[in-house]
């Protein structure tokens, strides 16, 4: 039995692992492992030492390979106090705070959050915001929205009413922008070249497709539904995440060109939809840093619900932007937390 499991769990790691590097064919299947990752490496953990107390020690190095393999994924959701700490002597450069948020449009929970949230950011002192699930007209009034956030005066909104709405607020001014629309789907990406002083800095918002978990548990969960009902709704969830696990991939990959075209230095950011686990979080993440890996510490997750699990909210920067502090404070204006980097800018190109 015990070797059984042993094999169990060690096959499931790899699979997860594979889960995510690749979006192509079965490997679509096998994406859902990563939404399993945490009882897959307890289930590990839990063996490494049981493993010790028998005759056969030396097969306790398979659970532990099993937990190194995801070595990467648990350094994007836990980092150890203390150990990214500033530098003794401060860098030169152009200090930079950035603030990506779902903001699900500041209203949660039955709740008119924008005010009280506008006024936390404030305190953050931002150059940069980024909102996905933006405010819009459905939820306040333009006049409301531009007075919450008037310590940002240039901004860009998107202006579809068939997707869900992302913006970019700014200290500096905002020039080129470009919206992609993706299609069949309600989200989207925002590009923005914002000029920091003398330079361009090109920064990324992006809400890639949802999971549709929360639009079919309330179904699942119901009570009073008949099992059959339960069934039908579970299949289609399931159908319905792995297509939407295919649009995320298609998505990310469609960012990642346009990271490798940027003349500017990049900063990439917003709700990825996705765990550290996953092939969008590694496509979008290729050549640049994960801010929490630069500067975070502690455990970090962003989705307030499903036991804050998960990680799905990032900031990623190209080299000439180095992290001092990065964030997510536990606030109740959304179902994510909103998360805070702070650093420089430098003068290096490129």
């Amino acid at each position: 039995m015990n070797n059984f499991l042993l094999t169990f769990f060690a096959v499931l790691s790899i699979l997860c692992f594979f889960g995510g590097c690749y979006a192509d064919g079965v490997c679509i299947w096998l994406s859902f492992l990563t939404l399993l990752i945490w009882p897959i490496l307890a289930g590990n953990l839990l063996l490494l030492p049981i493993q010790l107390f028998t005759k056969k020690k030396w097969k306790s190095i398979v659970p532990l390979l099993a937990i190194l393999l995801h070595a990467e994924y648990l350094s994007a959701v836990y980092q150890p106090p203390y150990w990214n700490r500033p530098a003794a002597v401060p860098q030169e450069g152009t200090p930079l705070t950035v603030v990506t948020y779902n903001a699900s449009h500041f209203y949660w929970n039955k709740k008119y959050t924008m005010n009280e949230a506008a006024a936390y950011i404030k305190k953050q002192q931002p150059d940069i915001i980024c909102f996905q699930e933006a405010p819009d007209n459905g939820y306040y009034h333009p006049d409301s929205i531009r007075q919450a956030f008037a310590y940002a005066p240039y901004r860009s909104i998107s202006r579809r009413t068939d997707h869900s709405p992302v913006a970019i607020y700014s200290r500096y001014p905002i020039h080129q922008v470009k919206t992609a629309y993706y299609k069949n789907s309600w989200n989207m990406s925002m590009i923005a070249d914002i000029r920091i002083n003398d330079r361009y800095l090109r920064v990324i918002n992006n809400h890639f497709e949802t999971t549709s978990v929360n639009a079919y548990r309330g179904i699942i969960t119901a009570p009073g539904k008949t099992l059959k009902v339960r069934v039908k709704a579970a299949k289609d969830l399931i159908l319905k995440m792995k297509d939407n696990y295919r649009k995320r991939a298609d998505q990310a990959d469609s960012i990642h060109a346009e990271i490798e075209r940027s003349p500017y230095p990049v900063l990439v950011c917003g709700d990825f939809n996705d765990t550290p686990a996953s092939y969008t979080y590694r496509q979008i993440r290729k050549g640049l840093t994960d801010g929490f890996r630069d500067c975070g510490s502690g455990y970090q997750y962003t989705f307030r619900q499903l036991y804050k699990l998960w990680r799905i909210d990032y900031v990623f920067y190209s080299k000439p932007l180095k992290g001092h502090e990065y964030y997510s404070p536990e606030k109740s204006y959304s179902d994510h937390n909103m998360v805070v980097w702070k650093g420089i800018m430098n003068e290096s190109k490129k």
